[in-house]
């Protein structure tokens, strides 16, 4: 018999059949979707999942939940962490994967081929995000995506209890972006250079400005030297709010 283990791979199984009712309906699956589940567990969403799409894939980090899976027909399985594979295409993906690993699992659904993303989500991030809260995990996601929650999840639905509520939020890939997304998005793009060299190509690239035009803006946004010195992917969120709202300011003027 399985035996669950939340301290060595933090897993929580979702128990509640309103819930997960809710949640399958949510998804608004189709005959024509192409699907990804990403942690499937011992298959409780993936056994309605499979009858309603054109072709499912899952990704599950533990094997001991082989034989779990492999009692579902028509689906593709893949063993390993999801932080270490590739994604397979598709234009759904759905999970109620590990919180702790939400944020390279954001940066990595930036690269990823795919429309939607249904999550199962500590409702701290959700809230973030729907609340547009300048976190550089809630600045991430907006900048990439256009987000929807939908309803909270008491952690009596799961077993065991996680620690924190949870929130089912819906991500849709950005087609199109502002002027101030593409600054930003330019900014985690260049996350490991100097702010004040990653925003300098950055309003080169998006305003099509020169070197010279493009210090004189960074210079006029009175942004603090200490700030400008660091990596993007180092500053405190406090410190990225006075970022943002700098940013903002120019994009407004």
């Amino acid at each position: 018999m399985f035996k669950n283990d939340s301290n060595y791979l933090d897993q929580h199984f979702l128990i509640n059949e309103d819930i997960i009712n809710n949640f399958i309906r949510i998804c608004n699956l189709t005959k024509d979707d192409v699907v990804v589940e990403i942690g499937p567990g011992m298959g409780t969403l993936t056994r309605l999942i499979e009858p309603k799409v054109k072709s499912l894939t899952v990704i599950e980090k533990d094997e001991r939940l082989s034989n779990y899976l492999k009692e579902i027909p028509n689906i593709n399985i893949i063993f390993g962490n999801v932080l270490d594979i590739e994604i397979p295409s598709c234009n759904k993906i759905i999970t109620a994967l590990p919180y702790s690993i939400i944020e390279p699992f954001i940066y990595k659904l930036t690269k990823t081929s795919f429309k939607e993303i249904y999550m199962i989500m500590g409702s701290t991030y959700v809230n973030n995000v729907v609340n547009n809260e300048i976190t550089n995990l809630g600045l991430l996601t907006n900048t990439y995506f256009k987000a929807e929650k939908f309803f909270d999840i008491a952690p009596s639905c799961f077993n065991p209890e996680p620690k924190t509520l949870s929130s089912v939020i819906k991500l849709t890939k950005k087609e199109e972006f502002s002027k101030l997304d593409l600054i930003i998005k330019n900014m985690y793009e260049l996350n490991d250079k100097k702010i004040k060299n990653a925003l300098m190509e950055s309003l080169i690239n998006v305003n099509v400005l020169t070197k010279k035009e493009s210090k004189k803006i960074i210079s006029d946004l009175n942004i603090n030297e200490k700030i400008l010195d660091k990596k993007f992917s180092t500053i405190s969120n406090e410190e990225l709010k006075k970022f943002y709202n700098a940013i903002i300011l120019f994009v407004k003027e």
